[in-house]
Order: structure tokens, then C-alpha cells, then sequence
């Protein structure tokens, strides 16, 4: 999985790089999960944020989950896109679960955290979130206009006009199929805003806190897939509207004959 480290060249808000690092830690385009386990949620809030959290469980991890997508639709909107439709009420609905609570030390000090010094994590990112939105910093945080990739960056451009997560990656993509005269198709771009966005295999899995190859394996009904599984990425399928693309169905099923 490749590191927020070598996306951003320059510095920006330390709470915009959390909130930029908890989007990340899902690498859609490799279908590579940071967080496959309650404990590597505690993990992560421990080494990146350097919070003391309780035991993490399921529950919490799908919580995170839909948060972290969630934020990710609104990140698609900074880029002049728009998210999958019913995107911001899935994402009030989460939202109204997360705590924040503050208590002021001895000295006048305002913290984070109850009375046991522990901390609702996403609380946490929450207010990092809000203290991006009072520097005026927030909507420079963007996902890439490559649909296939939607990794979050910091847009250093000087008009704040940057649509890539770098050139080095998407950026020089993107170039190197325009020289090749054959651009990115219509599926690979995010729509522009005012059109919502067609869900797609990648919008499932998220919905559903499971990888894509889970997905397809429910579609196609290959793989054993647990039955709680089946169900949560069958939900997610009809509330997203989702129809397999039969041109990408038809070309892998191609490659696959004739390997």
C-alpha cells in the first residue's frame, strides 16, 4: 500500500494529515485494507493518532468504516464531483452516533477526552475535521478524480484547481493515455457536480466494510463467503442500485478463457 507521505511535497495542517491519513487507510484501487480487524483499528489510533482508546470491537470497525467513506464522499465534492446518491444522509446517520466530549485540566487546559482519559477516536478525527473547516484549509482536502483510485491529498495548487492524488501516479496516467489517443474512459473520470454518481463495484464494498473481491464473489457466486456477509453485500447492492458494468463483466471473462 503506498504512504500519504509521498503524495503531499508540502507541508500542510498536522489535523488536515490525519484526516487525510484515516481516509487512506483503504487503498481502493488495490483493494488493500489497512483496518482488518478491531485490532488494527486500536493500532492505528495509537500510532497515528497517539490516542488511548478502549478495546475496539466489530461494531466500532464498521462504525470507522462508514465514517471514513463517508468522508471520502464529501472529499469527492471539494474535487467538483459528486458521491453516490444518498451518500451525506448515510453519512449524517453516522455522524449523529459519534461523541465528542472536552474537559478542562487544572491549568484552564480544554482536552479531548472523558473522565477515564480515554477518547472517542472518532470524536478525535471529528475535531480534526472541524479544525481544518475554522483554518479555512478544508476544502483543500480532495480525492482523486480518477474514479478507480479516490485517494485523498492535500492540494497544494496555488488556485486549488489540482485534480489528481500526484502526478506521479493518476496525474501521469491519465497523461501517458491522452499522448496514446486513448483517454480515460467516462467510468475511470468522477462525474462532474450536478450528476450523481453511478454506484459501482468499489461503492459496495465500502458500504458493506469488505473488499471487492468479496463483492465479486457474491456476484458471480464463487468463493465462500459467510452467509452475514452475503447479506450485508447484498443490502448494499440493492440500496446502492447496483448493476454489474457487462462490458468489464464480458472482458474478464474473456481474459480469463483465453488465459
Amino acid at each position: 500500500m503506498r504512504k500519504s507521505s509521498e503524495i503531499a511535497s508540502i507541508p500542510a495542517p498536522a489535523a488536515m494529515l490525519l484526516v487525510r491519513d484515516f481516509v487512506n487507510t483503504v487503498e481502493w484501487q488495490e483493494d488493500a485494507d489497512s483496518w482488518s480487524s478491531p485490532q488494527d483499528l486500536e493500532r492505528w489510533y495509537s500510532e497515528r493518532a497517539d490516542i488511548a482508546v478502549r478495546t475496539q470491537t466489530e461494531d466500532d470497525l464498521a462504525q470507522a468504516r462508514r465514517l471514513r467513506e463517508g468522508l471520502r464522499n464529501v472529499l469527492l465534492q471539494h474535487a467538483g464531483h459528486e458521491p453516490v446518491k444518498g451518500a451525506a444522509t448515510e453519512l449524517n446517520v453516522a455522524l449523529a452516533q459519534i461523541s465528542l466530549r472536552f474537559r478542562v485540566g487544572d491549568g484552564g487546559e480544554l482536552t479531548i477526552g472523558g473522565d477515564d482519559d480515554l477518547v472517542d477516536p472518532l470524536g478525535y478525527v471529528l475535531s480534526a475535521v472541524d479544525s481544518c473547516r475554522v483554518g479555512g484549509t478544508w476544502e483543500r482536502l480532495k480525492v482523486c478524480a480518477r474514479d478507480s483510485c479516490r485517494w485523498a491529498y492535500w492540494d497544494e495548487s496555488r488556485n486549488g484547481s489540482g485534480r489528481w492524488c500526484s502526478m506521479a501516479w493518476c496525474g501521469n496516467y491519465a497523461k501517458m493515455r491522452t499522448r496514446s489517443g486513448k483517454p480515460l474512459a467516462a467510468d475511470e473520470l468522477s462525474p462532474e457536480r450536478g450528476e450523481y454518481r453511478p454506484a459501482r463495484l468499489l461503492d459496495v464494498a465500502a458500504k458493506a466494510g469488505v473488499s471487492m473481491k468479496t463483492v465479486s464473489n457474491v456476484i458471480n457466486a464463487t468463493g465462500n463467503v459467510a452467509q452475514a456477509t452475503r447479506l450485508k453485500v447484498e443490502d448494499a447492492i440493492r440500496e446502492l442500485n447496483y448493476s454489474p458494468n457487462p462490458a468489464a463483466r464480458a472482458l474478464r471473462k474473456g481474459v480469463r478463457q483465453g488465459a
